[in-house]
């Protein structure tokens, strides 16, 4: 996930939910390749992951039936991480033949609780993405106890799924943090001062800046965070607190966000104060969207970010689903691979034709998830 985000304007329950069919889904402008299946991953785990992994909608395991339908009960659905991912998901049911619906919570915890326990008995395997993980645990619990219906989990680990499937994100932050030392290493002097633009409310943002200092003072022990801030994962949020902590840190010459709305709205406030950008690097987490990705190739500080390819992971989703409704035992964690992705290595993961980057899942397959969990 890029971050869980918060949303200033809270709707009603009968006005935030949106249902979006799977045709609905896949006429959005993101290109998607439709004949590669993921491979297992260098590293992969159990034997369930492994055939998770190795799935193929057109050679499934002898014996194996499709589930008719999945819903997604996303938890901020307009974000540019969910909408890749759900065209992720959207595109890999229909080459099973799924029926697949999204249902977006808008960040309200008990529009979401409800949504699940409302589709429990309308479909055959239930995404989930929580708006808060432990408060969504009993919920969650309750509904497949009484459903019997696997619960695929995204991006937060919460009590009753079938499985998470999501990075590893200490790891993945760990290895941008390794590119930054090195990096500063070579142009900055080895100085290395930091304004982290983090989530503090979510256990999983809270690794990504973890795993980042700790990658950053494995090259550069001497390496500092000058500040640390909670930009909430949205890029005006990210603006005003970076600005502020800018103001007081005006030696920063690193600045890490937690998904791509925080780094560029890190990027942002650097210079808006003035900021020499030659003395600056931006590192970045998701690139789930065009903008990161441009960004990558303009040659400006912005060099590099934690991959988490939302469309991979959506297929990871559907094929994990389709696994537990044929009673494959799945692992608690199947981990989705991430690599620090620069204006150096991007076209091997992604080809930009004309303004759209299409992703090329079999070099994806290929990125070892090896001793991440």
């Amino acid at each position: 996930m890029t971050a869980i985000h918060r949303n200033r304007t809270r709707l009603r329950w009968g006005s935030q939910l949106l249902a979006v069919a799977v045709t609905a889904v896949l006429m959005t402008p993101v290109a998607l390749a439709q004949d590669a299946s993921p491979s297992a991953s260098p590293g992969a785990g159990t034997e369930g992951e492994q055939i998770v992994r190795g799935m193929d909608p057109a050679a499934l395991p002898e014996g194996f039936t499709v589930p008719a339908s999945a819903t997604h009960i996303t938890n901020y659905g307009v974000h540019e991480w969910y909408q890749n991912l759900t065209k992720g998901e959207a595109a890999r049911a229909q080459e099973y033949g799924i029926e697949f619906n999204q249902v977006d919570a808008n960040l309200d915890l008990q529009a979401s609780l409800a949504a699940v326990q409302e589709v429990a008995s309308q479909v055959d395997v239930i995404n989930f993405t929580p708006v808060n993980e432990e408060a969504s645990g009993p919920t969650i619990t309750q509904v497949a106890q009484e459903s019997g219906k696997p619960i695929i989990c995204e991006s937060s680990p919460t009590d009753g799924c079938t499985t998470l499937v999501s990075i590893d994100d200490y790891a993945a932050g760990f290895k941008v943090g390794v590119w930054a030392g090195e990096y500063a290493t070579e142009n900055f002097d080895g100085e290395a001062r930091v304004l982290d633009v983090g989530l503090p409310a979510l256990t999983t943002t809270v690794a990504r800046s973890t795993g980042f200092a700790d990658g950053l003072k494995s090259v550069l022990p001497e390496a500092e965070i000058v500040a640390s801030v909670d930009g909430q994962g949205l890029k005006d949020e990210a603006v005003q607190v970076a600005g502020d902590a800018l103001t007081a840190n005006p030696d920063v010459n690193i600045i890490f966000g937690i998904n791509d709305d925080s780094a560029l709205g890190g990027l942002q406030a650097f210079e808006s104060q003035g900021g020499d950008t030659s003395s600056l690097l931006v590192v970045g987490f998701g690139c789930e969207g065009k903008a990161c990705k441009d960004a990558l190739g303009e040659g400006g500080p912005y060099k590099v970010s934690a991959a988490m390819f939302p469309e991979y992971q959506g297929r990871l989703i559907i094929d994990a689903g389709v696994a537990a409704v044929n009673g494959v035992e799945l692992p608690p964690h199947i981990v989705a691979p991430t690599i620090a992705v620069t204006a150096d290595n991007l076209g091997d993961y992604y080809t930009l034709e004309g303004d759209v980057y299409t992703p090329n899942f079999e070099a994806i397959s290929e990125i070892s998830v090896e001793g991440e969990k």
